[in-house]
């Protein structure tokens, strides 16, 4: 039953078994009890753990025992003698019919021995049957056995017969109690008559028997004992002797209890330094961020730190597990198959491991030693060198970079660690003539025409190096065929903090150089004539916009001057830049700002410079070209043209100013002309009627001819050529 259950007024018909964990057991049916002194029907049976049961005895249905039980109560009463089922144990299991006058309870503690509840006249022949039924397991019977009933005398026969049964069931017998009606019936059939004085005489015969040979054997008993006894005293007397002993022993023992008290205290303190060494090393373990898994002799869990999370699924209560029982996330590892190769054969494996997240550890497998050849388990520790791998890529794109370097450099390059070449390029083979094996591991002396050069370089470039870890020495070295050339030396040190570990040279073919530059230093001379003899002025401006050289022209024209000291060029500042139309002209609207921040050439743009002082303008022509570097966007210089035009921009003011007073002679003379015309018209008019009029006439027309010839050339005269 679960534990909110009881068995309430059942309890009478179960057996308890266990209480706590409340399991009962089925007593049987009982029969009513129609008076408080009579025998149950039913016995109190023994617990379960007391009684061998049958294993397979057949269960029949709730139905079928009611039936069975009402069949047998009918039988009992007319047909059926009273019936006891008894087992070895004397225990009645079964009463079948009236045990009234047979049975009873006697007074004190209750027990379920059928020869402790009969009346005293059937306890011995029961007791004497059943023991011999159950030990010859055949049919027995008595008879004449005289009872006392209610202070009456009855006669009653026994019969004890076992009841058959299976391999492994409890043995049982059946007794049968049957009232007789008189003595002489049980005379027939050779059925033993029970004679209770024969019966008791015979016992008290065996009882003699066994009582003499009791005597015998306490009679040998006591010779013994007092031999034993004589023995014993000898003993005390040893046993004195050995007290005496045992007491100097007892001494010595308080005094080896003294000393194990001391050992236990050092022990005592043993055991905290293990304790705090444990606990260090615990602490270590988890400080040193390792992860560690230690395995014993069996491969079974024995301790690990955290980190080992990172790697195994792995619990604090995998303790002692199998490994094999783990999961890891390694790629492509069959640590099992490792570890057991380090077991057998005790050497230690080392390698680099993936996880399937990306992370790189140093795997290492380490047999655990408990003696010089003895191995009881194995430690597995993995090391993140992500960084390490990051740092190995990083090394080897170095490394492959500069090997590009070596071999896609124009120049000699070369490794010296005390002067001894460790590593040459290409380039520095083919400019000396050798092959990399006949310079590799030789003496830089190979290279230098005389023992006065190779000091020198030894001297002057090797100091530069010690103080400022580079240096830069132009020298001389010979070739394979002989042959002398100039080079230029660069030197850096490996490693700035020892100089001695070695240096990088690179060497620089100076005699190429030397030509190209004094090619560079006439066509710079050309260039510089070109400059100098120009009439245009050329000046040229840096990407902030600042002048940084100008041509005499230019210098002329525009009154620059330049600084010595700094060597700086600035403009007049008694100038001021205009426009063509005399306006002011903002700094950074001219032509070379305007070319700087656009990256545009501006042409032809007219520019006048008025000086303050004396009162005079000078007009120019200026163009402004940016320069680029390849690749880039925005103009690194500007170079601006110009010339001088103040000759032909006053010219142009001249005529300008000339047309501008021909049309003022114009706009007056026109209306006098008008006016002419029209007195002359009247004039003729007047003359056909006056004497001689053609002297006056021609005179006004020859007039009139000349003021309108000047007229028309007016518009002529007012255009400029």
């Amino acid at each position: 039953m679960c534990a909110s259950e009881t068995n309430g007024d059942l309890a009478d018909f179960f057996e308890p078994l266990n209480q706590k964990f409340r399991i009962y057991a089925a007593k049987g049916k009982r029969r009513p009890v129609s008076h408080p002194t009579e025998f149950s029907g039913v016995p109190e049976t023994l617990p379960w753990q007391n009684r061998v049961r049958s294993i397979s005895t057949p269960s029949r249905s709730h139905d079928e025992d009611q039936m069975l039980e009402r069949f047998l109560q009918s039988l009992a009463g007319d047909y059926v003698p009273l019936a006891v089922v008894v087992n070895e144990q004397m225990e009645p299991l079964h009463i079948l019919g009236d045990s009234d006058g047979y049975f009873r309870r006697p007074s004190g503690r209750q027990t379920n021995d059928i020869t402790k509840n009969v009346v005293k006249d059937l306890a011995i022949p029961l007791a004497t049957g059943l023991q011999k039924v159950f030990k010859t397991s055949e049919e027995l019977k008595y008879t004449s056995i005289r009872i006392h009933w209610r202070e009456e005398l009855k006669t009653v026969q026994v019969r004890i017969r076992p009841l058959p049964g299976k391999k492994g069931q409890e043995s049982l017998a059946a007794v049968f109690i049957e009232e007789m009606a008189s003595p002489k019936e049980a005379v027939g059939g050779g059925t033993p008559v029970y004679d209770i004085n024969l019966e008791a005489e015979q016992r008290i015969h065996d009882l003699e028997q066994e009582l003499q040979f009791s005597r015998e054997n306490l009679q040998a008993t006591i010779e013994e004992l007092e031999t034993s006894n004589e023995e014993l005293q000898a003993t005390n007397e040893e046993l004195l002797a050995s007290n005496e002993e045992l007491q100097s022993t007892n001494e010595e023992l308080q005094s080896v209890n003294e000393e194990l008290h001391t050992v236990n205290a050092e022990h005592q303190s043993k055991i905290i330094e293990l304790t705090e060494l444990n606990n260090d090393l615990d602490n270590l373990m988890a400080s040193t961020r390792i992860a560690t898994l230690i395995l014993d002799e069996n491969l079974n869990v024995r301790r690990f730190t955290p980190e080992i999370r990172r790697i195994f699924r792995i619990l604090d209560g995998d303790i002692g597990r199998p490994m094999n029982h783990l999961t890891h996330n390694l790629m492509d590892e069959d640590l099992l198959e490792l570890v057991q190769d380090v077991t057998h054969r005790g050497v230690e494996k080392e390698r680099e491991v993936r996880t399937r997240e990306g992370d790189w550890l140093q795997m290492r497998i380490l047999p655990y030693h408990i003696g010089v050849s003895a191995i009881s388990g194995v430690v597995l520790t993995f090391i993140d060198i992500g960084l390490l791998k990051t740092v190995q890529n990083m090394l080897s794109d170095r490394e492959t970079l500069i090997s590009s370097l070596y071999r896609a450099s124009p120049v000699g390059v070369s490794r010296v660690a005390n002067r001894i070449l460790l590593d040459v390029n290409d380039q520095l083979c083919q400019a000396l003539g050798y092959s990399r094996e006949e310079l590799v591991g030789r003496s830089a002396r190979l290279l230098y025409p005389s023992t006065e050069e190779f000091e020198a370089v030894g001297k002057d470039l090797y100091e530069q190096i010690r103080k400022h870890s580079i240096g830069t020495m132009e020298t001389r070295w010979r070739c394979k065929d002989g042959t002398v050339f100039p080079v230029l030396l660069n030197a850096s040190s490996l490693h700035p903090g020892n100089p001695e570990n070695g240096a990088t040279f690179t060497a620089l073919d100076l005699s190429i150089r030397k030509q190209e530059t004094v090619k560079a230093q006439v066509n710079e001379e050309r260039y510089r004539r070109l400059m100098d003899t120009l009439a245009e002025g050329i000046v040229y401006y840096n990407a902030q916009g600042e002048i940084i050289s100008a041509n005499p022209a230019a210098q002329h024209i525009l009154g620059l001057s330049s600084n010595p000291a700094t060597g700086q060029i600035a403009a007049n500042p008694d100038w001021t830049v205009l426009r063509e139309d005399g306006t002011e002209w903002p700094a950074e609207q001219q032509p070379p700002m305007i070319a700087l921040r656009t990256g545009l050439p501006v042409k032809a743009a007219v520019m006048g410079l008025a000086d303050r002082q004396p009162g005079q303008t000078r007009w120019l022509r200026v163009s402004a070209i940016p320069l680029f570097d390849p690749g880039k966007k925005s103009p690194i210089e500007i170079y601006s043209i110009f010339h001088d035009i103040t000759e032909s921009v006053e010219t142009g003011h001249k005529l300008a100013r000339t047309q501008h007073e021909l049309q003022e002679l114009t706009r007056f003379a026109q209306p006098v002309l008008d006016a002419l015309t029209t007195r002359i018209a009247a004039l003729k008019k007047s003359s056909e009627t006056a004497s001689d009029p053609h002297a006056w006439q021609d005179c006004t027309c020859e007039s009139l001819n000349m003021l309108q010839r000047l007229i028309e050339k007016i518009p002529t005269l007012s255009n400029p050529v």
